[in-house]
């Protein structure tokens, strides 16, 4: 199945945030938005993809590349989306995906669209109030009416913009914009042609309710999307990541780990108290001195996108040490992600909510409370890296540990 992506507006609400770049190209996790997009799609089987692009659309072909195939609307600034969707009408004629560039969502709700039989639309059961929101009515799993304008109470929840229509729901929408395009409503919306076909073909809806996604309009939702969304993403996919590595190392040295760190083992279990652990000092990184009661602790400073790495000679268990830094105005917690590799492989992460600690003290920032990670390390020697990819902070204290 191929895709259509609709990248052709100004995204002038979020200039300030992408320095004048289209919205697509917004950065989340480290990476555009698109990105994270296009790899879903990938990850799931979807292509050839089309983007139909038009705003400064050169800046786009920089970042995407060779990766879709790409139709400019001249008249973005003239027209609206069901215009772009109708210059694609080559696309639409075989059963397609369709979204809005400007969408950052789980990849599970793909999934979940592409699993269901039929024409498929995405919905939150959730959301369902705003004005902005493009509301859905829905009636035994199918698709009545939707639109900003339909009430509340009627109202299922709300569209994310992610459908898929299958060879009768890619006719019925060419036949839509056409029709709408030649009477001269080329500012029309994809929402206004899609309103059109639930009422010829059966459009049925899919509920992702939980699954975390934004549509990246305002200030405010880019912001969500990177300290919110993103981390719940990323969670899930490291999850996977993660268990197979664990998995398969389990499996191979299983009997080594046994025999060489048995008795720590044991230790741990009874009391992890009773080990001493020393800081192995990362290779290029800036170390600070945290003021706490006790005294004076020593930490390594990383920026939000960025990582730390230290060599570390394995066959020992390693404790990654975490502390968020967040900027004074913030008197809450504050999530955030945190990821370990291991010579370049994922090897462990987790989601943190970090509680500002008042006894830890260091100038310009406030600093969270302590959070850990453990782990075995295989031995030999090894290249362990630490990176904070989302969250609430700007920063992040760490210190690798291994026993004395």
């Amino acid at each position: 199945m191929q895709a259509v992506i609709l990248a052709g507006g100004v995204g002038s609400r979020l200039e300030k945030l992408t320095g004048g770049k289209p919205k697509c190209l917004a950065d989340i996790g480290g990476r555009p938005l698109i990105l994270h997009q296009l790899e879903a799609l990938s990850d799931h089987g979807v292509g050839p993809v089309l983007m139909v692009v038009g705003y400064n659309h050169e800046a786009i072909r920089e970042v995407v590349g060779r990766r879709v195939e790409y139709l400019v609307n001249e008249r973005y600034r003239e027209t609206n989306s069901l215009y772009s969707l109708w210059l694609a009408r080559e696309w639409t004629t075989k059963p397609f995906v369709l979204l809005n560039s400007d969408l950052f969502f789980d990849p599970e709700i793909l999934a979940r669209l592409l699993e269901d039989p039929g024409n498929v639309l995405a919905y939150d059961s959730t959301s369902s109030r705003g004005r902005e929101q493009t509301k859905v009515a829905i009636r035994d799993r199918k698709v009545i009416d939707l639109g900003k304008d339909l009430p509340p109470a009627s109202a299922r929840g709300e569209s994310l913009g992610l459908l898929k229509f299958e060879a009768d729901g890619a006719k019925a929408m060419s036949e839509v914009a056409e029709h709408l395009v030649q009477n001269g409503h080329e500012r029309a919306w994809v929402i206004e042609g899609t309103r059109a076909v639930c009422k010829m073909v059966p459009l049925y809806g899919t509920n992702v309710a939980g699954l975390p996604w934004t549509e990246v309009d305002f200030p405010h939702d880019l912001e969500e999307a990177r300290s919110e969304v993103w981390p719940a993403i990323w969670k899930g996919r490291w999850r996977r990541a993660v268990y197979w590595k664990r998995t398969r190392w389990l499996a191979a040295g299983l009997v080594a780990v046994v025999l060489a760190v048995g008795g720590w083992f044991a230790s741990v279990r009874v009391g992890p108290a009773s080990i001493d652990w020393e800081n192995v000092a990362p290779i290029d990184a800036p170390a600070v001195a945290l003021t706490v009661p006790t005294g004076h602790q020593k930490w390594w400073m990383v920026a939000r996108n960025d990582s730390v790495a230290a060599n570390v000679e394995g066959g020992t268990p390693l404790r990654v040490e975490v502390r968020l830094l967040m900027s004074p105005e913030r008197a809450d917690a504050g999530r955030y992600v945190v990821a370990v590799s291991v010579d370049g492989t994922p090897h462990d992460w987790d989601a943190f909510t970090a509680t500002p600690d008042s006894a830890a003290v260091l100038r310009g920032v406030v600093v969270g409370d302590r959070d850990r990670l453990e782990f075995m390390l295989p031995p030999g020697p090894h290249v362990v890296r630490v990176a904070l990819l989302a969250g609430h902070g700007n920063g992040l204290l760490v210190r690798i540990r291994r026993p004395e």
